[in-house]
């Protein structure tokens, strides 16, 4: 069921697949399906409902879809084309005979004794693996609705710069992952915030010494800590640039004031690295505590079904069409 999807995905022209009836039960599909293989791993009893809650979502929602618009699954291509007879004849059927294994594996397993709840590997890396990767994944959607509030800015005056009015990826298709924001959150836990965590230290070891007023520890802190992540955020956002953005495609700022080379600027830099101060103190830190309370449950039930639904946003807006360019 999940390569079918997936399938579809990798298949599809992004600009041409719109958020309706089609693409929300894709999406709902594979997050159930993810979620309805989990859940029969561990012998649940809840693997029999969510897959049959599946299975009726895809075919159900597949039919009546068919009724409203004359295709099983929205249309990107050319009626006469090999994608055609794939996605909208074999697809029904397949989906019809993989909703009933889905249905008869779940039902097997919930008759079966429970497994004992656990996390879903006993790796000792897996916790930070799995953090790490809700964290991606997450910060690669919410970086992209950033940008979309930071071009309105923009847009009205309150930053300086510009920005493509026309930017289809970037005004409507606001499930486009930006990667380069989910690795920045990345790097924020693994290396910001350990010198955070080092900086405080050496501060406070310096105030209960007697070298460091008590009133100014924070400040002293909070200043060091940012000047820190001024340095890595331009440097990597330069570094992005060099790689990414040679021709000044992606973004141009040789037309503001204390810019280098056009890839970085003042302006830019101080918001990033303020953006990345208030993560390491205040963001990252109720989000660990808020995951530690979750549980690895909830933890591992999350990272499946949103794993599975990322991939399928991956397939669809990061692998092309052979006629199409980014």
């Amino acid at each position: 069921m999940l390569g079918s999807w997936y399938a579809y995905a990798a298949a599809s022209d992004p600009d041409r697949l719109l958020y309706n009836l089609s693409f929300w039960r894709a999406g709902a599909s594979t997050v159930g399906t993810a979620l309805a293989g989990w859940l029969a791993h561990r012998r649940s009893p809840a693997a029999l409902p969510t897959a049959v809650a599946t299975a009726a979502a895809t075919v159900g929602l597949g039919i009546l879809n068919k009724r409203k618009t004359g295709s099983y699954v929205t249309r990107t291509w050319d009626k006469a084309s090999l994608k055609e007879s794939i996605f909208n004849r074999a697809m029904p059927v397949l989906h019809a005979v993989e909703s009933t294994a889905l249905v008869g594996v779940a039902a097997v397993a919930s008759a079966q004794r429970p497994t004992k709840y656990g996390p879903l590997s006993s790796a000792p890396w897996y916790p930070l693996a799995r953090k790490l990767g809700l964290y991606y994944m997450v910060f690669s959607l919410v970086g992209h609705w950033a940008e979309m509030l930071f071009c309105t800015g923009i847009k009205y005056g309150i930053f300086k710069g510009g920005y493509d009015r026309e930017n289809h990826m970037l005004w409507d298709q606001w499930l486009f992952p930006f990667p380069a924001e989910g690795t920045a959150a990345v790097l924020a836990e693994l290396a910001l915030t350990p010198v955070k965590n080092a900086v405080e230290d050496a501060v406070n070891t310096g105030k209960d010494r007697g070298f460091i007023p008590e009133q100014a520890a924070f400040p002293l802190a909070l200043g060091a800590s940012f000047l820190v992540n001024q340095v890595v955020c331009t440097s990597i956002d330069y570094a992005t640039g060099m790689v990414a953005n040679r021709n000044d495609e992606l973004w141009d700022y040789r037309d503001m004031r204390f810019h280098y080379k056009g890839q970085i600027c003042l302006q830019n830099s101080l918001l990033y690295s303020a953006i990345a101060t208030w993560a390491v103190w205040v963001l990252l830190p109720v989000l660990d505590k808020a995951l530690k309370r979750a549980g690895d449950t909830k933890l591992d039930g999350s990272f499946v079904g949103l794993g599975s639904f990322y991939a399928f946003l991956l397939l669809l807006y990061h692998v092309l069409p052979k006629d199409r360019e980014l």
